[in-house]
């Protein structure tokens, strides 16, 4: 653009030069009429009045593309400011959102913590519950002995009639559990009883057995329901945790 201004200074100044050396040797004036106005002008005159009205075109020009490039300057720097303010808007509300995250994050984490300390809390409190229904079943056990009855259906061994009868699970040591009614004396078989003693149906007898097997059966319903507590116990435990 500065080389195509020189360019065009350069070719005024020559037209001025041309047209000045054209009109100095002319003599006579130049009758101007316009506007209802006349005036003798010589032709040098005129020349100067054709510069000056290329002048004021020229200026006028110049404002024009002045004043189209700074509107367009606005308009750019409008638009720049404008994607600068949505970039830090986006920009704000992205911070916003992960603060927001890292709140949700925390309390989360609070959440979780407070559910694994109840928990903790809860197995805790199971497993005291279950030392302590351990603690009551040994003292139990030891107070009350085994019957007839558990050595039947294996939860002791020995004899209760010699007094040699002991819980099966106080045994350390053993490995595999042998048979218990093949251990007990032919005396404490109930199926081999008729075998073995022909006169086990005497009346005299039924009595006595009759009382033996009624205690054996409560014994046996106690130790039934305090397992079946014992076993619901630990299914909650599961279904809790």
């Amino acid at each position: 653009m500065a080389l195509l201004g020189v360019i065009l200074l350069l070719v005024g100044a020559g037209v001025g030069v041309v047209a000045y050396l054209a009109t100095r040797g002319a003599a006579g004036p130049v009758t101007l009429s316009a506007f209802g106005l006349s005036r003798d002008a010589s032709p040098i005159e005129l020349v100067l009045y054709g510069a000056v009205a290329v002048l004021l075109f020229a200026l006028g020009w110049a404002l024009l593309s002045a004043s189209a490039r700074r509107r367009a300057r606005l308009r750019r720097d409008e638009r720049a400011n404008a994607r600068i303010t949505e970039a830090e808007e986006g920009a704000e509300n992205a911070r916003l959102e992960h603060e927001r995250r890292f709140e949700e994050a925390g309390l989360r984490d609070d959440d979780l913590r407070r559910r694994e300390s109840e928990l903790a809390a809860r197995h805790e409190g199971l497993d005291t519950r279950e030392a302590e229904l351990s603690r009551r079943e040994a003292e139990w056990r030891d107070r009350e002995g085994p019957s007839r009855a558990d050595v039947v259906t294996g939860r002791a061994e020995g004899s209760v009639a010699e007094g040699t009868a002991r819980w099966a699970d106080d045994r350390s040591g053993a490995e595999g559990r042998p048979d218990r009614t093949q251990q007990l004396p032919a005396t404490e078989r109930p199926y081999d009883q008729h075998a073995t003693d022909p006169t086990a149906d005497r009346a005299g007898d039924r009595p006595h057995d009759g009382v033996d097997h009624r205690a054996d059966e409560a014994h046996h319903d106690r130790a039934d329901e305090r397992l079946e507590d014992r076993t619901d116990e630990r299914a909650h435990r599961d279904t809790t945790a």
